[in-house]
C-alpha cells in the first residue's frame, strides 16, 4: 500500500481536495512485473560471477579421478590404491570414482614423472611412499617433492627384520653378535639402493656397529623367495608383505623397527627392546600435482579422512599390521619437508648422493 498527498493540476480539483492523504494499491500486473524483473537480475548476477562464488560450494569432481600407482600391480602400493578407490565407489566418498592406473619404473620415477607433469590438475593424483622421496635426491628426475600438492598420509608399515623358520637366528641379538663376529659374512636381502630395505638395512649397521652382505633383488617377492630357498640370511620387509608366510610358519619375525609392539604381533619385540636403537616406517599418502585449486584439495582431503573412518580402511590396517597415521595436507607437507632432509643426510652417509 502506498500514500499520496493531493496538490493542485489538471483532473484533479473537486474529485481529491488539496491537502488530503490518500492510499491506493499497486496493481497485481505492476507487482508482478517488479518481481519478475528483481529474479532477472539474480540470475544474470549468478551467471555472471558463477555458481560456486553465490554459494560457496565446488563441484569438483566433475569426472573421474586417476589415482597413478608408480610400481607393478600386485604390490602394497596397488592393493592400497585399489582399496581406496574401492571404498570411494561403495561409500559414496566422492560423486566421481577414482580410477587405478599402474606406471612402473624407474624406482618410482615414471609414475611420479607424470603426475609432476599435471600441474594444476586435480584429476589426477599418485601414491607415494619413501621412494617420493629418495629417487629424487639419487637420481637425475625432473621433478622433485616441489611439483607437488601433499593431501594426506594414511598409515604407517612398521619394518620388520625376519629370516627362514628353520634360520639358526632367535633373536636380533644374536643377529648382531654374529654379525660383529663375521663382518659382511651375513647375507641380507633387499630392494634397490636408496629404498627403504636398503635404508633399514643401513640404520641397522649404523646403530649396531656391525655390517652385512647387502644382496638387491628387484621385488618383494624376490627377496621373500630368496629367504625361503636359502639362499640369503636376513631380509627386511613390512608386515603386508610377509603376513602370509608368517602365518603359514615359513618365516620368523625376529624385530620390527617400531616405539611399541605392533597389535597384531605383540609376541615380536621392537629393535630398541634388544638393544638396537632403530625406528624406521614406510609411509603411505597421495598427493596431486602443485598448484591445484585449493577447493579440489579441501575435497580431497575431506573425503580420504572420512575414508580411515570406514570399515574397509580398519580392516586394511588390521589385517597388514599397518598403523593408522593420518596426516592432513598440511602436516602432511610437514612430514615431507622433515623426512627429506633426513633421507638427503642418510643417503649422503650411504655414499648414494655424490654431489649435495
Amino acid at each position: 500500500m502506498r500514500r499520496f498527498q493531493s496538490r493542485p493540476g489538471r483532473g484533479t480539483a473537486g474529485k481529491y481536495p488539496k491537502g488530503r492523504i490518500y492510499d491506493y494499491h499497486i496493481t497485481p500486473g505492476r507487482e508482478n512485473m517488479k518481481n519478475r524483473l528483481s529474479v532477472f537480475f539474480l540470475v544474470v548476477l549468478f551467471v555472471a560471477i558463477g555458481a560456486e562464488s553465490v554459494f560457496g560450494a565446488s563441484s569438483f569432481p566433475e569426472k573421474p579421478i586417476t589415482v597413478v600407482v608408480a610400481y607393478s600391480a600386485g604390490g602394497g602400493s596397488d592393493i592400497f590404491a585399489r582399496l581406496l578407490a574401492s571404498s570411494v565407489e561403495k561409500d559414496k566418498l566422492l560423486p566421481k570414482p577414482l580410477v587405478v592406473e599402474n606406471k612402473p619404473g624407474g624406482s618410482g620415477g615414471i609414475g611420479y614423472g607424470y603426475v609432476a607433469s599435471k600441474r594444476k590438475d586435480p584429476y589426477f593424483l599418485v601414491t607415494v611412499t619413501p621412494s617420493f622421496l629418495t629417487t629424487p635426491l639419487i637420481s637425475s628426475t625432473p621433478f622433485n617433492m616441489k611439483d607437488f600438492t601433499p593431501i594426506a598420509n594414511f598409515a604407517f608399515d612398521e619394518f620388520t627384520l625376519i629370516v627362514n623358520a628353520g634360520s639358526k637366528y632367535k633373536s636380533v641379538k644374536e643377529v648382531v653378535a654374529d654379525a660383529k663376529a663375521n663382518p659382511k659374512k651375513i647375507t641380507m636381502g633387499g630392494t634397490a639402493l636408496g629404498g627403504a630395505d636398503s635404508i633399514a638395512h643401513y640404520l641397522i649397521e649404523k646403530a649396531a656397529g656391525i655390517q652385512f652382505n647387502y644382496v638387491v633383488f628387484n621385488g618383494g617377492g624376490e627377496v621373500n623367495a630368496a629367504l625361503l630357498g636359502g639362499h640369503i640370511d636376513l631380509a627386511l620387509s613390512n608386515p603386508g608383505e610377509s603376513l602370509e608366510l608368517n602365518k603359514a610358519g615359513k618365516i620368523r619375525l625376529l624385530g620390527v623397527f617400531a616405539e611399541k609392539r605392533l597389535a597384531g604381533a605383540p609376541d615380536i619385540p621392537t629393535m630398541k627392546e634388544q638393544g638396537v636403537d632403530v625406528v624406521y616406517v614406510q609411509n603411505r599418502g597421495i598427493v596431486a600435482p602443485a598448484d591445484i585449486p585449493a577447493d579440489a584439495r579441501k575435497v580431497l582431503e575431506q573425503a580420504f579422512f572420512k575414508y580411515t573412518q570406514t570399515e574397509i580402511f580398519k580392516k586394511y590396517c588390521k589385517d597388514n599390521m599397518l598403523t593408522n597415521a593420518w596426516l592432513g595436507g598440511d602436516a602432511f607437507k610437514k612430514f615431507l619437508e622433515e623426512w627429506n632432509g633426513k633421507y638427503a643426510v642418510i643417503l649422503k652417509d650411504m655414499g648414494l648422493i655424490k654431489k649435495k
